[in-house]
């Protein structure tokens, strides 16, 4: 959480656009399942921003994918809203996962530590 104003710039969002942005966890109800999500960006022009943010000895693999699209199905939100996947890691990332296209940004932390 200390870096946010780093991630948000990395993002290009700008503060004043805003609605929402932390952690967010949605408790799950007997119509939709519950789901966490790391840190969450809504701005007032309807977009969100959904973190993923990943500390692994390992590369990120593809498996990854399939987790981010579920915790995207789960997520109880507006009709109007559009989802923007990003990923934060810190041992990098698998090829496959960064050809895929899936992440709208995939940001390595160690960026963060240099700025």
């Amino acid at each position: 959480m200390n870096n946010r104003k780093n991630l948000k710039d990395h993002l290009n969002i700008s503060p004043e656009n805003v609605v929402f942005d932390n952690p967010y966890f949605q408790k799950g109800t007997q119509s939709h399942k519950g789901c966490q999500i790391d840190y969450m960006v809504q701005t007032k022009y309807n977009s969100l921003y959904l973190c993923e943010i990943k500390f692994s000895k390992d590369k990120i693999g593809l498996s990854i994918i399939e987790e981010i699209q579920d915790k995207i199905k789960r997520l109880s939100t507006q009709k109007n809203l559009s989802v923007w996947p990003v990923l934060i890691h810190v041992n990098g990332v698998a090829e496959s996962v960064q050809k895929s296209g899936f992440f709208s940004k995939i940001i390595d932390f160690g960026e963060f530590l240099t700025e």
